[in-house]
Formats: structure tokens, sequence, C-alpha cells
């Protein structure tokens, strides 16, 4: 199953194709190497202003942010079998403010691991208790540092 990426509003143009390619390429290497490869997601690269009105209408807070995550099932992690060969959801970038946030930073690097972050969404992971963060924010480090 593939990884689809879609480009809307504003972000139009920030990423040259090359760069697409390469945030696709690093989805594609994380979910083979959690088994996942017949899994699939949606990245969405957007502006503020989209992810503003997503961010409003689904967590109820009414800025812009970097990512979000629609998970399509619940996981309980990335070993879950129900989260093989399935459409896991889609994760938003707001690309706008990935550029604010990673001052000096490549937007591509930034992206990629906003990118990688959201999929660790959607297995289930969060990192609002110390120990929740501590458990994706390993396994994040782990699938940003694979080789494409």
């Amino acid at each position: 199953m593939p990884v689809e990426l879609l480009v809307r509003g504003r972000a139009q143009g920030m990423l040259d194709a090359g760069a697409r390619k390469r945030l696709t390429a690093r989805v594609r290497a994380a979910l083979r190497a959690l088994g996942r490869a017949r899994s699939s997601t949606c990245v969405v690269l957007t502006d503020d202003e989209e992810i503003r009105v997503l961010n409003r209408d689904y967590r109820k807070h009414d800025r812009a942010t970097d990512v979000l995550s629609f998970h399509l099932q619940e996981l309980a992690g990335e070993t879950d079998p129900a989260g093989d060969g399935v459409a896991l959801g889609d994760i938003v970038i707001s690309l706008e403010t990935a550029r604010r946030r990673a001052p000096g930073k490549r937007l591509i690097t930034e992206a990629e691991r906003l990118a990688i972050h959201g999929l660790c969404h959607l297995f289930g992971h969060d990192h609002k208790r110390p120990i929740e963060a501590k458990v994706m924010f390993a396994l994040e480090r782990r699938l940003r540092r694979l080789k494409l």
C-alpha cells in the first residue's frame, strides 16, 4: 500500500519534487522498518490557515500547529496486528509552522521529522505523560535514523 502525498494551499512550491520524493521515501522506510510495508498513510502538506481550522475543529485549539495525525483505527503501538495491511490515517503538516519552528534547519529535515512524529501517533503513541513520551520519542529517533 502506498504513501500518498498531497500538497495544498500556500505549501505549494515550498518543497521541490526531490524533497517531496525524499519525504515519502522516509515514511515508506519507516513503515518497512516496522514490518508495516503493506500499510498506507496520506501525508498532507498544507499552510497555517488550513491546519488552524483542523486544530480548532478537532482538538479545540484555535491556533496553527506543526503536525496533526488523524488515525482511522486506534492501535496499541506499532506491533498491534490491526495495523498490518491497512490504511492508517492522515498526517497533516503545516510547512509554514515547520519553517518558523526550525530556524537554521532545512525545511525538508523538519518535514521528515514531523512526518515520522505523526506516524508514531497513527500507531497509537503519545507524549502527554513522561513514560509515554520516552517510548514515543525513542521510536521516533530510531525511525529518523533509518537509511533511505
